[in-house]
């Protein structure tokens, strides 16, 4: 019976997502227009910012939700070491650097990210390296901790 309201409630979620995703996208923009005081530079920034926002959200989302999927598509299963798709803090695009670091991509994997990088030039390796950002930073933020309880 959970199994049918977890099914129920992924519907629910992704009924509303389709139907307010694009609602939400023409409101940024004409609320970003509307403001007066606002410069046009601000404006292309904030909705730039709100793209890249809701991209990366979809990114992870994915990451997590299909990561037995993109382990068996996109890795090789000879490779002796890997990275596995599936931490929801993680973007696909970031797993994906991370495994053509360790040469643990598949043929789909690789075409995968040759594709991402016509996008964004070494978007991959990029995604990798806010990752790595990312982690020091925490890890700073816990010794400050740290010695604050100390």
């Amino acid at each position: 019976m959970r199994s049918i309201v977890n099914f129920l409630l992924v519907i629910v979620a992704l009924v509303l997502f389709i139907v307010v995703t694009p609602c939400a996208l023409v409101w940024k923009v004409w609320a970003s227009l509307k403001s007066e005081d606002r410069k046009a530079k601000d404006i292309t920034k904030g909705i730039a910012f709100y793209f890249l926002e809701t991209a990366t959200s979809f990114d992870q989302t994915g990451n997590t939700v299909f990561a037995g999927f993109f382990n068996w598509l996109f890795l090789n299963n000879e490779a002796k070491v890997k990275y596995p798709f599936g931490d929801k803090d993680e973007t696909i695009s970031e797993v994906l650097g991370w495994n053509n670091k360790l040469n643990s991509l598949n043929k789909h994997g690789l075409r995968m990210v040759k594709i991402l990088d016509k996008l964004d030039t070494n978007h991959c390796e990029k995604s990798r390296l806010i990752g790595i950002k990312k982690a020091k930073e925490k890890t700073v933020a816990h010794n400050i901790y740290l010695k604050a309880i100390m």
